[in-house]
């Protein structure tokens, strides 16, 4: 991977989870740690189309940076907030988040397995 990456560029974009209305979603993956996939630390881009995206729990922790767009956030079932460029959201590991998007979003995430 280069040193140097451009997180508008959209080339290595691979599908993500589909909305709950088929709005689309991808990610393309910045860094992994070395070691066993399963327990490596990433950073992805994830950019989404407006609609509603549920997470179930999961055996990780993520940060993420809004880079682009609208969207509001709920972190296991809280009141949504609104975020956007500049917001800095922390996943804790067994919480599952809940993004309403409301305008062509990007964030930048760190994944960090925690089994």
């Amino acid at each position: 991977m280069s040193l140097i990456t451009h997180v508008s560029a959209s080339e290595t974009l691979t599908p993500g989870l589909d909305s709950e209305e088929g709005a689309k979603s991808f990610r393309r993956l910045i860094w992994e740690d070395d070691g066993a996939a399963e327990t490596a630390t990433k950073v992805a881009v994830w950019i989404a189309e407006p609609g509603v995206y549920p997470y179930p729990p999961r055996d990780l922790e993520e940060t993420f940076v809004v880079l682009e767009g609208e969207a509001l956030c709920s972190l296991g079932g809280s009141e949504p907030e609104k975020i956007g460029p500049g917001s800095i959201v922390r996943v804790p590991k067994g919480v599952a988040p809940w993004l309403k998007v409301l305008t062509p979003f990007r964030k930048l995430a760190t994944v960090v397995p925690k089994p």
